[in-house]
């Protein structure tokens, strides 16, 4: 199980001392050797070229000896972490800080720690988020696949009118929701609530179970999508796209699941949520049922909000958080260090603080 890993003495592989006693020369290097690797040679991120690039050690930049190109750059130049004004040691504590939690870390946690702005931990942290989105690994899952979908984002207030108990209400108690998660616009349209829910996403999340153990019950990989509305039509093209045709599919019993056995022809069976949460013969969606357990938490506890934009960034980290729960702390890092060196300067979060913002949402 994860948590006992995480308690093992082979998971704490690296600390917070270890990076903190690092010089800024030796962060450099680290840096340039997980890009380049070790040698003279680098990679000009201009003209992609690479060659034994004139470099000036004072300033720690190299200027390009295409005759084409004749560009400067530095080790961080064309990465998320470009023009950065941190020092490269706070850089790497931001991502350790990042990578040793397991339900996600509040910006206002750490950011007096590293005597920095809310605002400046945020503005990196996100890039890591958006890296982490675009190299998700998205082959096609095999094996038995837990799908799903929930709804997170645009959470209405509780009524300022009590209601009063009516078949709504009680039903809405039975399933241990309360008044403020499903709100009845019919008897209560208050006008904040009704914006609220606009702001609300969907998400689509397939678990690969681990199969490679036997009677394990978990999972090793997950595939998250944010879509416009919970209808075959939307789902249906995602599963044909990222399960295997030889897979199993296990959902509940949803409208939107009815049509996966004649649309894409995958084996798929279903459990009534109304009467149990898995049936005699196993079937459940728990897999995925539980990684959303996971993310509604950090959205509540951790984050105390998600916004919509940026809500598909906040998926992938947990996907990220999920699939890497078998790695040590050091592994981690490095994973994530990598994501980001292969990925060019953030759309999102570039010039953020001066007001710049992504013009556009990651819906399927």
């Amino acid at each position: 199980m994860a948590i006992i890993f995480n308690q093992s003495k082979e998971y704490r592989d690296l600390s917070f001392l270890d990076i903190a006693q690092l010089t800024e020369d030796q962060a450099w290097q680290k840096l340039k050797d997980e890009r380049w690797g070790v040698g003279e040679e680098v990679k000009c991120p201009f003209c992609e070229k690479w060659d034994k690039h004139y470099f000036t050690k004072p300033r720690k930049i190299w200027s390009c000896r295409n005759e084409k190109c004749h560009k400067q750059f530095s080790v961080t130049s064309g990465t998320p972490f470009e023009k950065h004004k941190l020092s490269l040691v706070k850089l790497f504590l931001i991502i350790y800080f990042f990578a040793s939690e397991h339900q996600g870390l509040s910006n206002n946690t750490f950011h007096s720690q590293l005597g920095v702005s809310l605002k400046t931990v945020f503005h990196n942290v996100s890039k890591i988020r958006e890296a982490l989105y675009e190299t998700n690994n998205l082959t096609p899952l095999t094996g038995i696949v837990h799908i799903d979908c929930a709804h997170f984002c645009g959470k209405p207030r509780r009524s300022n009118v009590r209601k009063k108990t009516d078949s709504y209400v009680v039903n809405n108690r039975l399933r241990n929701r309360k008044d403020a998660i499903v709100p009845d616009l019919n008897t209560h349209p208050e006008l904040e609530n009704i914006k609220k829910l606009k702001n609300r996403r969907i998400l689509l999340t397939m678990s690969q179970c681990d199969m490679t153990d036997v009677g394990s019950t978990g999972s090793n990989r997950t595939i998250c999508y944010v879509i416009r509305n919970e209808k075959a039509s939307s789902i249906i093209p995602l599963i044909k796209r990222h399960v295997s045709e030889d897979a199993v599919i296990m959902t509940d019993f949803g409208s939107a699941f009815r049509l996966i056995r004649t649309e894409t022809g995958i084996r798929h069976f279903a459990v009534n949520h109304s009467e149990e949460y898995m049936n005699k013969n196993g079937v459940s969606n728990n897999m995925a049922e539980s990684f959303f357990s996971r993310i509604r938490r950090a959205e509540f506890g951790t984050y105390n909000g998600m916004r919509h934009q940026y809500f598909a960034f906040y998926s992938a980290e947990f996907v990220w958080r999920h699939d890497s729960k078998d790695l040590t702390l050091n592994a981690k890092f490095h994973d994530i260090l990598k994501r980001m060196l292969s990925r060019e300067p953030s759309k999102a979060f570039t010039n953020y603080n001066h007001g710049s913002r992504l013009g556009f949402e990651y819906v399927s």
